[in-house]
């Protein structure tokens, strides 16, 4: 079912079943706090009329955002947070969970201010060694302080832009954490928020919160106020909001609390014809939910909901978080997804396995009581490398991917893997460790200094012990038992994960099957820098990866969409529309040749550059046994390059070696 644009929230029920679909609400709130941020009032004359209310009564942060100008890329925010006199820390949210990075973007705050109780300025210094922190004494009679802030949307950097804030002529998307700062000595799990948002006239919210009863007309239309959460529960609540957002109800599935869970999925954009998803796709969306429950067990929570943002303005992300998953994609990927060649969006199902796997359960020491302690992210492995892995799994056994698909982007990986020449100094494990500085990727060289592998290599081990433990028990056991015995746990509250260590899962997996060495293969495969490139997961599954000279449809597809040329798995190199080296695999033809980066393609073989000139090139080699390059090497030189190569154009497929075929049983739904 597809809820109206228009609806409105105050027709709509508010129990926890509903879903999260808010209109021009008008709440019960103080009228001082609201007419502060939206008529300018006096911050003094406000501490002064609520000073007598607020004393010794106040046992939440008070924190108000006012989003009406979002569509100028500004958030403004006040918070009323209960102190004690003397020295305080206040912090702005620096590990944002998901991110796994110190990312929180505080270089968009501005308009910071401190008051006391009474409204007057309070000096405050930043830690020039942490930059997240701002300290301040609070005066004696002052049991609260007022903290005003603003926030510059759309300026998200490399590690914050799926916690980050975006706002558009008509749609937006709001992360909590960029418009608000915690006392330091307190427990985000134990601090509460009040939190009211004020909306642009007319706009609608989607998020997980649950919102108030419509109360007493006292403040400016439009705003919603949302039942008291713990800073945990706010920062992992993200809001979308447009002119048009369309809500459809995905079902009820399993609850591991008892009864069932409805799913949702809201998506926001420009204008309402975009919010248009196909039964199609949604029914797809459905089968993850359900093959999810059948892998991890029952869903860990009471709902969840999926935010979408369509908008070609935004970067394209996702995060988790425990009952909602924000995902911004462009506008054509969310258009007709059903079409030949469209989007198969497996980004819905990694980040709905989170729920499991990082909301249920985390890697030990990886989170905190609070959001300025680092986190330890060797065990990302398991955290994002299982994840996945089975991000592909499960899009194949709800439809999103066929059999063929799984297959060529399989194939691909393995053979990317193959090509990069980093693995052989820098193991996977230490791509986690070393996570907060690999995120933004390289421009050059990028085979060398290692990406984000973690998540990639990581799944290919997952795939590997999946096999292991299939052929091992002849098909009586697989890596799916091993994650519902691995997650089928309690746990106290949303925001408290159970925690896992490397031991959990070497004894997990053991007791699944016993029959293998996962202490040795972990060490071997994730803990050690590779001495060779190749990887065996092929045989291990019954297929050998095969270099073909013709291309698959879904690599002609691949060859079409190139807006360059990508040879990484022929000559070993890549370059843009315009002939300029964007890659280089080392020790390929390219390398030896001595090409670099940055160096621009004039011809080939006399040929005026274009890729398809240089496709072209390739493909004759067999019979010209070579590709002469005329290159520009700084804009003014010109040099050329002969590349010694004679075969033709290689496409690296699955063949299947063996009578049994575990790939088909892998991916066949449950």
């Amino acid at each position: 079912m597809a809820y109206s644009s228009t609806r409105s929230f105050i027709d709509m029920k508010l129990s926890r079943s509903a879903a999260r679909l808010l209109q021009s609400a008008i709440v019960g709130l103080s009228v001082s706090l609201l007419l502060m941020i939206a008529l300018h009032a006096s911050p003094q004359a406000f501490a002064q009329r609520d000073r007598g209310a607020q004393k010794g009564a106040l046992d939440a942060v008070q924190l108000f955002v006012n989003a009406s100008d979002i569509q100028r890329g500004l958030l403004r925010s006040v918070m009323q947070i209960p102190v004690d006199p003397g020295p305080l820390d206040l912090y702005y949210v620096e590990w944002s969970p998901g991110n796994h990075n110190p990312s929180g973007p505080i270089q968009n705050v501005v308009d910071f201010f401190v008051r006391d109780a009474a409204g007057n300025l309070l000096d405050w210094r930043r830690d020039p060694t942490h930059v997240h922190r701002v300290s301040v004494t609070v005066p004696p009679n002052s049991p609260t302080i007022i903290v005003e802030m603003a926030y510059i949307a759309n300026q998200p950097s490399v590690t914050s832009r799926s916690t980050d804030s975006y706002g558009h002529a008509r749609y937006g998307g709001m992360n909590w954490n960029t418009v608000l700062v915690y006392p330091g000595k307190t427990d985000k799990d134990a601090l509460m928020y009040d939190a009211k948002l004020l909306a642009p006239e007319g706009w609608i919210l989607a998020t997980s919160l649950d919102a108030k009863q419509a109360g007493p007309m006292q403040g400016p239309r439009g705003t919603i106020a949302f039942e008291r959460v713990s800073l945990a529960e706010l920062v992992d609540s993200p809001v979308i909001l447009s002119s048009s957002v369309r809500t459809y109800e995905l079902g009820d599935y399993p609850s591991a609390l008892g009864g069932r869970a409805p799913h949702a999925v809201h998506l926001a954009a420009r204008n309402d014809e975009l919010t248009e998803l196909p039964e199609e796709r949604l029914e797809k969306f459905r089968a993850v939910c359900e093959q999810a429950g059948h892998i991890f067990g029952p869903f860990p929570y009471d709902e969840f909901h999926f935010l979408l943002l369509a908008g070609d303005e935004l970067p394209g992300f996702g995060v988790e978080h425990t009952q909602s998953t924000y995902v911004s994609m462009e506008e054509d990927e969310m258009d007709d997804p059903e079409r030949p060649g469209g989007d198969p969006m497996t980004v819905i199902p990694h980040e709905y396995i989170h729920c499991w796997n990082g909301k249920l359960r985390a890697p030990a020491d990886l989170l905190h009581d609070n959001y300025h302690t680092p986190g330890h992210t060797q065990l990302m492995w398991v955290y994002e490398g299982l994840t996945t892995y089975y991000t592909d799994v499960l899009a194949a056994r709800a439809g999103l991917l066929d059999e063929e698909a799984f297959h060529h982007r399989l194939a691909r990986r393995i053979r990317g893997y193959e090509l990069q020449a980093g693995r052989r100094w820098r193991s996977v494990e230490d791509t986690a460790a070393g996570l907060r500085f690999l995120r933004g990727g390289s421009r050059f060289w990028g085979d060398l200094r290692r990406r984000q592998d973690y998540y990639s290599e990581g799944a290919l081990f997952w795939m590997e012990c999946d096999a292991i433990i299939r052929r091992g028990t002849e098909g009586g056991k697989s890596l799916d038992d091993f994650c519902k015995l691995f997650f089928d746990v309690r746990f106290e509250h949303v925001g408290s994960p159970i925690e896992y260590t490397r031991t959990d899962v070497v004894d997990g997996l053991t007791s699944i099957y016993a029959g293998h060495d996962w202490e040795a293969l972990i060490r071997e495969r994730i803990e050690t820098p590779a001495h060779e490139l190749s990887i065996s997961l092929p045989q291990t599954l019954g297929y050998l990866l095969e270099d073909s000279r013709e291309p698959t449809k879904l690599q002609e597809a691949d060859v079409i969409k190139e807006k360059g040329a990508n040879l990484r798995n022929s000559i070993g190199l890549s370059v843009d529309e315009d002939g300029m080296v964007t890659s280089i695999v080392p020790q390929s033809v390219a390398d030896r040749a001595r090409l670099g980066y940055g160096m621009k393609i004039v011809t080939v073989n006399s040929n005026v550059f274009s890729p398809d000139a240089l496709r072209d090139g390739v493909q004759e080699s067999p019979s010209t046994g070579a590709i002469d390059l005329l290159v520009s090497i700084d804009g003014e030189t010109t040099q050329t390059f002969t590349l010694e190569y004679a075969q033709g154009h290689i496409y690296p497929r699955l063949a299947r070696e063996s009578d049994d075929d575990l790939i088909g049983e892998i991916i066949a739904p449950r």
